[in-house]
């Protein structure tokens, strides 16, 4: 059995989480996956905040058994971030995404009206920026993956983002290392960091001085700093968790064993849970804290029901794969052909726009017709022999339409992934759209297989 720690959450908490959910949505392309409302006396007992009532909702990246978690408070209102909250001020400070698309990113963050806080740094493959989100919390893009400890393959490849690490101001360095790896079984990173003096400048505090200490779980990385200057302002005054700003990270545990054994081990370490854990059937759940104030989440969401946990994608994403006896070499001239797709799918292609650089590849618009329906599709991303993207520009009742199709080199043959991210315009028919397209493409790859092994 594999024994670290995995990361499975990123809290919020927020004056509008629904709209700051939909701009990490609409910047990153996270994927939705489920909401909820948490209420006493549960919610009281876990979180440790009397009458405890909120609206909770959920997004997913491209790995397993992670999501960002975004609170909106109603009992008790959330309170808001000091105004001259600095990131070396105590608490969870700055969180980490790696994205896919850098240049994409940025691209899409000035359509939007939001501005760096500095330039990127580094050389293009392993550029870095801060960026401020609607809320102010401060998020750091990397365009090269900072997690580099032999981590899995990613469930959902397609999917342009990665959460990997949150930077965390402490009072005091030796208590925090104790409280996060020798209670919670974070490992220590030895002679590495995941920032130096140097990147201060990113998040607006250029000549800092500070003592850093790098901590990672199976898929994370936690960066512990304690500031010498500026000396950090503590939690203000009657701080809760609810106030805004990040709220905490979660510990995952696959199995309720496991999470009993790491509940133990976390109390008889000194960490102070808010009560007993709280099963509720979907989850084993309990927060606890140290000495500091640092609330961690400790999580045991039973895989059968992680649809009703938010650990799966919602209904506007469908999913399909298949298997082939045949090299990805074969397999990549097939399924990039646009104008011979109906051999193999309901529709009858045909190119419409030459790509760019390769006929079928970026920039090629191709029209797919069925039953009278004629739909018009944009390729706008091209790996050769490895990948492409595409989005619907016309002909559905369905908006923000995106198509992976991923072949991956697997056990002599090809695997192809085909993925399609989507929202419905008609209200409530995501389901209904969402199976049909199932059913659809499930089918095609079915036939792509026999073609190809014919």
């Amino acid at each position: 059995m594999n024994n670290e720690q995995h990361i499975c959450q990123v809290a919020f908490c927020a004056f509008d989480a629904p709209a700051l959910r939909e701009w990490y949505r609409e910047v990153f392309g996270f994927l939705p996956s489920g909401k909820i409302v948490f209420f006493p006396p549960g919610s009281t007992r876990v979180q440790g905040i009397p009458k405890s009532t909120s609206k909770c909702s959920w997004l997913i990246d491209s790995q397993d058994y992670f999501q960002l978690e975004f609170f909106q408070f109603y009992i008790p209102r959330s309170k808001p971030r000091p105004y001259n909250w600095k990131p070396s001020d105590i608490g969870y400070n700055i969180l980490g995404l790696h994205v896919s698309e850098f240049d994409v990113i940025m691209e899409r963050l000035q359509l939007l009206g939001h501005n760096c806080m500095t330039n990127p740094q580094g050389k293009v493959g392993e550029r870095r920026v801060c960026i401020k989100d609607p809320e102010h919390n401060i998020v750091e893009i990397f365009e090269s993956d900072p997690y580099h400890y032999g981590q899995g393959g990613l469930v959902r490849p397609e999917v342009p983002v990665t959460v990997r690490s949150m930077v965390v101001s402490v009072p005091d360095m030796e208590q925090a290392r104790h409280y996060f790896s020798d209670v919670l079984g974070l490992v220590p990173v030895e002679g590495e960091t995941l920032h130096d003096n140097s990147h201060e400048v990113l998040w607006g505090l250029d000549g800092a001085k500070s003592e850093r200490l790098l901590l990672r779980s199976k898929n994370f990385l936690v960066e512990l700093v304690c500031y010498e200057n500026p000396a950090p302002c503590p939690w203000p005054v009657g701080y809760q968790i609810s106030d805004q700003g990040f709220m905490n990270i979660a510990l995952g545990y696959s199995e309720t064993a496991v999470f009993d054994a790491a509940f133990k081990k976390a109390v008889d370490g000194g960490a102070r849970p808010n009560g007993k854990p709280l099963d509720a059937g979907v989850f084993k759940v309990m927060y606890v804290n140290d000495r500091a104030g640092f609330s961690v989440e400790m999580l045991n969401a039973r895989k059968s029901l992680w649809s009703v946990s938010g650990f799966n994608p919602g209904a506007s994403y469908v999913q399909n794969e298949v298997w082939i006896n045949a090299p990805p070499e074969k397999v990549w001239p097939v399924i990039t052909d646009h104008a011979a797709m109906g051999d193999w799918t309901l529709f009858k292609g045909k190119l419409l726009r030459a790509g760019h650089e390769d006929r079928n590849g970026k920039g090629a618009i191709r029209e797919l017709s069925v039953m009278g329906m004629k739909i018009v599709e944009e390729v706008t991303q091209w790996q050769l022999g490895k990948s492409y993207t595409y989005r619907l520009t016309g002909g559905a009742p369905v908006k923000d339409h995106r198509g992976d199709i991923i072949l991956i080199k697997e056990k002599g043959g090809t695997r192809v992934r085909w993925s399609i991210q989507f929202r419905s315009m008609i209200p409530g028919a995501g389901c209904v759209i969402a199976t049909s397209l199932k059913m659809t493409f499930k089918k095609a790859l079915f036939q792509l297989k026999k073609k190809l092994e014919k």
